[in-house]
């Protein structure tokens, strides 16, 4: 009889079965996840949002559980989807997150000069080391996490316009932060999950979880993942980092985290990996009494909640606002930033290109908006442009 661990997920008021000495518990169990538990899913939204302390171990538990749950439901289809090809999605879902640095994207490339994506990568080689995992496993794993498994719906369950990675996100992030707007009918979209010539795709009958879906996307990313505030607190962040990058690199000693330090001046990837909040947090605190005015200013103004001002501007006036924070006497390269919706790491639902979320409808296959008796998702869908400059509020006074 086979034995689980319950880890209960108050998020979906379920637990969450893991089989005891499986290969799910081991990698669950690894450094690589374990540290997960101290990275907030949300890096510095908790600024805004006292509640949203939850991280990415809790996320990437929940992204396997529900891709468990698809897979069961395709199952239940009489989809034929083998043992060894489900388990490599499950490891896929847990391990997706693995290569976040602490602070998740506000810090992502900054800390080291890669993206999550790369270092998870590098991360699954290490358990394929420590683990003694199947290398045909782990090989399998990666090309989902690369998009380039011969079968597209093994890589779209995880990464895709509407996947289990959002799913839980958008899910987890609404129940922490208090917002009502971010609520999903996740169990009505997974069961209405169907595989058409390899490709994920969406049964109408679920059409009104699936617009909800969209609505709560759209909500999500300008009220949270796009706060004014929480910009804010993620370029400072960002520039207390690269500041201190730039006094490591010019021989300067500095009283601050050990660990962080050998990453930032040797860009060591395996420490990396021993890498939290905790430690970028705890330098901010000691930086504080630095004698490098600048590092000294911004960690001060990071813990005694003296954040940056988020303006959104035209195009135009980026320049004219850049020359505004010169004048007052702060430099641009650690007081001004520019931020534009269209790239950053969140985004709302887009209906063009290849990746679209596609709904069966009868014989035929189409685009949600295309088959929604309303405009209201294309509303919704068309491109937002912003532009936002962030810089210290007394320039503006």
């Amino acid at each position: 009889m086979k034995k689980y661990k319950l880890l209960m997920d108050p998020v979906y008021n379920e637990f969450v079965m893991v089989e005891r000495g499986g290969i799910l518990a081991k990698i669950l169990d690894s450094l690589y996840i374990q540290r997960l538990r101290h990275v907030r899913q949300l890096g510095p939204c908790y600024y805004v949002y006292p509640g949203a302390e939850h991280t990415r171990f809790q996320h990437s538990i929940g992204v396997m559980w529900l891709a468990k749950k698809a897979l069961d439901y395709l199952s239940l289809k009489d989809y034929q989807i083998d043992e060894f090809l489900k388990t490599s999605i499950l490891v896929a879902a847990l391990t997706h997150d693995t290569g976040h640095s602490p602070f998740s994207h506000a810090l992502e490339g900054v800390i080291l000069p890669y993206k999550h994506e790369d270092l998870t990568l590098y991360a699954l080689d290490m358990l394929l080391e420590e683990l003694n995992l199947e290398k045909e496993l782990i090989n399998t794993v990666k090309a989902i996490i690369k998009k380039e498994h011969s079968l597209p719906f093994v890589y779209q369950l995880i990464s895709s316009q509407l996947d289990c990675d959002r799913l839980d996100y958008l899910t987890r992030d609404a129940f922490y932060t208090g917002v009502s707007f971010g609520k999903i009918d996740v169990n009505r979209i997974l069961v209405s999950v169907l595989i058409e010539d390899g490709e994920l795709i969406w049964s109408f009958k679920g059409f009104n979880a699936l617009e909800a879906y969209v609505m709560s996307r759209y909500q999500m990313y300008w009220a949270v993942y796009f706060h004014k505030v929480n910009l804010s607190v993620q370029v400072l962040l960002k520039k207390i980092v690269e500041r201190i990058k730039e006094l490591i690199f010019n021989g300067v000693s500095l009283d601050m985290d050990l660990t962080l330090s050998k990453v930032l001046k040797e860009e060591n990837i395996e420490k990396f990996f021993r890498l939290t909040d905790g430690n970028v947090v705890s330098s901010i605190y000691l930086l504080m009494d630095s004698n490098d005015n600048i590092l000294s200013d911004l960690c001060k103004r990071l813990v005694k909640r003296n954040f940056f001002e988020t303006v959104e501007v035209t195009p135009s006036k980026v320049l004219e606002y850049r020359e505004r924070v010169e004048r007052a006497g702060f430099d641009p390269k650690y007081y001004f930033e520019v931020i534009e919706p269209s790239k950053v790491a969140y985004s709302y639902y887009s209906p063009s290109g290849v990746d679209i979320i596609r709904v069966k409808v009868e014989d035929r296959i189409d685009e949600l908006s295309n088959v929604a008796p309303t405009d209201a998702l294309k509303a919704l869908s068309r491109k937002v442009s912003k532009t936002y400059v962030v810089l210290p509020k007394e320039v503006l006074s």
